[in-house]
């Protein structure tokens, strides 16, 4: 699997640094992955359904491959900015 397509929308204020979509293999979209910045870290959180909040669960469970490939992209679309 392979991100092949990234959006990011920057944002003000405090909290979500940004709001990010991927897309991957061009058939799967991620909408809304909030992007914080904490120090100089980047930190991902995926949309969850509120059942899964409920069950402390996640809804969207990346392999540990596919994560860092998402979080490069993001900050390189992030780093465009700049």
């Amino acid at each position: 699997m392979k991100v092949t397509k990234t959006r990011v929308r920057l944002l003000s204020g405090d909290g979500i640094y940004a709001i990010a979509s991927v897309t991957i293999d061009g058939k799967l979209t991620i909408n809304d992955i909030k992007v914080e910045r904490k120090d100089k870290e980047i930190i991902l959180k995926f949309p969850i359904t509120e059942n899964a909040k409920r069950n402390n669960q996640r809804s969207i469970i990346p392999d540990e491959s596919l994560f860092k490939e998402i979080k490069a992209k993001i900050i390189e679309k992030i780093n465009e900015f700049s």
